[in-house]
């Protein structure tokens, strides 16, 4: 080859190089068309439950690489957890139910947004659960019993005393225990409590080893209703709005995903070790694509009713702007 047609073509091959976002390298600057990452390396901390799906899909398909994000993952014992770190810094983004994240937004303690919904519920997706012997045999029957919950003042807690109210159940003498999901079969045969508020996919493992439903929260009034979500703090998103806006992104990519069955359960197999007889029978949640603030308002406006924060509060003030996800 001459030198001047090899300068030529060594020339155009630089120019496609750069005009693909791709270096001799091999590196990619992945993200740059929608503006450059403030940070690369995020922090998430997520639950070991079926809301967790389209997190591992999108890490799975490699669609936050693609995005140029790096995810150092961990598992909160609960939502409440996972809100405290985010709010003390260790992490960047926490999944939990609403509940957790409303409480300190209202109380001045801390200035949370919601960048992404997870799971709003299905019918039998959450119950409440009691030994098959139990003595316990009807909603009426809980006032006055020690009933595990994931988190105190949770989402759980909130339904469950709505729901025992319409059926002027005394649910004030209710002692409520907070607790991994994961443990509450055993407190159960232990005795430790009464009952528990169960979810997937715990809890068709906890039904097949004898446990059997006592009522459902999540029905009538609670039905469909807002379960989970990520957070972070306003601070971090105002700092790093394309990081967060490439998160959504990955993320709603996995949402896309999980509207398939067998991915959803291999995924599960995989990361939360689920058995496969298990995954088969679970029920699953609706995985929301946006957030909706009118939704989550729901949330906000039962936690004034029952009594657990003082003031109310407009949850398009936590919704971060929608554009964002774009």
């Amino acid at each position: 080859m001459q030198p001047t047609r090899f300068a030529a073509v060594m020339l155009s091959g630089l120019l496609l190089v750069a005009t693909t976002g791709c270096g001799v390298l091999g590196s990619s600057s992945a993200g740059e068309s929608h503006g450059q990452l403030e940070k690369t390396q995020i922090k998430v901390a997520n639950l070991s439950l079926v809301d967790s799906a389209p997190l591992f899909l999108a890490m799975d398909k490699g669609y936050f690489a693609a995005e140029g994000l790096d995810v150092q993952l961990s598992t909160g014992a609960k939502g409440s957890a996972n809100v405290d770190n985010v709010i003390g810094g260790s992490i960047d983004f926490g999944m939990t139910s609403y509940p957790p994240a409303i409480t300190p937004q209202i109380k001045g303690a801390a200035e949370l947004k919601v960048v992404a919904d997870a799971v709003q519920t299905t019918e039998n997706l959450i119950l409440v659960v009691v030994p098959k012997d139990s003595k316990l045999k009807s909603p009426t029957d809980l006032a006055g019993q020690k009933i595990a919950v994931s988190s105190k003042r949770g989402i759980s807690e909130l339904t469950l005393d709505s729901q025992l109210k319409i059926k002027s159940v005394d649910y004030t003498k209710i002692q409520y225990v907070s607790m991994e999901i994961a443990a509450m079969p055993g407190a159960l045969e232990r005795g430790d409590v009464a009952a528990a508020v169960i979810a997937e996919p715990y809890l068709t493992q906890a039904t097949k080893t004898g446990l059997i439903k006592l009522m459902d929260p999540f029905s009538g009034s609670t039905a469909n209703f807002p379960w989970s979500g990520w957070v972070a703090t306003k601070k971090f998103t105002d700092a790093n709005p394309n990081t967060v806006k490439a998160f959504q992104r990955a993320l709603n990519k996995g949402v896309a995903d999980a509207s398939d069955r067998d991915k959803v359960n291999k995924t599960l197999m995989q990361h939360i070790k689920i058995d496969e007889s298990t995954v088969q029978l679970m029920t699953l949640p609706v995985f929301p694509s946006t957030v909706d603030a009118v939704r989550l308002q729901r949330v906000a406006d039962l936690m004034l009713e029952m009594g657990e924060i003082d003031k109310k509060i407009d949850m398009h003030t936590m919704v971060l702007d929608q554009q964002a996800q774009k």
